[in-house]
C-alpha cells in the first residue's frame, strides 16, 4: 500500500462546534477511509464518541482555552508521535481571526498537513508563517480596539465636564443678573378740571 492509497490519520480539533458535522462529512468525502480524531472539551466526549463520522476522541479540560500551553507538552508530543497526515482547525467566521491559538495547536502536532476551515465550508492552507501573521494581525486589532474605546471614553469625560461647566456658568450668572423685586406704585387720582364760565 502506497503513501497515496492507505488511510489517511486526520486530527480535527473542535474549535467551532456549528460546522463540525459538515467538515467531518467534506473530510469523509474528500479522504474516503480516513480514520478520524476530535479533539474535545471533556464534557462531550461521551457524545462525541456516538458519532459514527468519527473515530477516535482526544479530550481537553472545560475551563480551559484551547492552546499549545493548556493541551501540554506531553499530549502534544504524543499527539506528534502520531504522524497525523492532516490537522483541522474549525473557525466560526470566514477570515479565522481569533483563531492564532487553534491554529498554533494544530501546527504543534507537525502533521503533513493543516488545513482551517470557516463556516462556507472552505478552508485555507495553514503553516508557522501564516500563523505568525495572523496572531500579530490580532494582537494589533485588539491594541488598536482599545485605544478606540480609551479614546471614546477620554472624549466622553470631556465632555461631560464641559457640560457641567457650562451649566454651572449659567445658574451663576442667572444668580448675579437676577431682576429686582416690583416694588409698589400707588396711581395719583385723575386730576379734575373745573369748568370754564362762559363769558356773555
Amino acid at each position: 500500500m502506497t503513501e497515496e492509497t492507505k488511510p489517511k490519520k486526520i486530527l480535527v480539533i473542535r474549535s467551532a462546534t456549528r460546522i463540525l458535522n459538515q467538515t467531518l462529512v467534506a473530510l469523509r468525502e474528500e479522504f474516503p477511509g480516513c480514520h478520524i480524531t476530535v479533539m474535545v472539551p471533556q464534557s462531550v466526549k461521551e457524545s462525541m464518541e456516538e458519532d459514527p463520522q468519527v473515530n477516535e476522541v482526544l479530550t481537553i479540560p472545560d475551563q480551559r482555552r484551547m492552546s499549545v500551553a493548556s493541551y501540554g507538552k506531553e499530549n502534544i508530543r504524543r499527539m506528534q508521535e502520531t504522524k497525523f497526515d492532516l490537522a483541522v482547525a474549525l473557525y466560526n467566521i470566514d477570515h479565522g481571526l481569533g483563531y492564532s491559538n487553534i491554529d498554533l495547536l494544530a501546527c504543534a502536532t507537525k502533521a503533513k498537513k493543516v488545513r482551517g476551515y470557516n463556516s462556507k465550508g472552505t478552508f485555507v492552507e495553514i503553516n508557522s508563517s501564516t500563523v505568525r501573521k495572523k496572531a500579530f494581525l490580532e494582537k494589533t486589532t485588539f491594541f488598536w480596539v482599545g485605544i478606540n474605546y480609551l479614546a471614546t471614553a477620554i472624549l466622553f469625560f470631556i465632555i461631560t465636564i464641559a457640560l457641567t461647566g457650562e451649566w454651572l456658568f449659567r445658574c451663576i450668572f442667572r444668580k448675579k443678573h437676577k431682576a429686582p423685586a416690583s416694588q409698589t406704585v400707588v396711581a395719583s387720582p385723575p386730576s379734575v378740571r373745573e369748568p370754564v364760565k362762559a363769558q356773555v
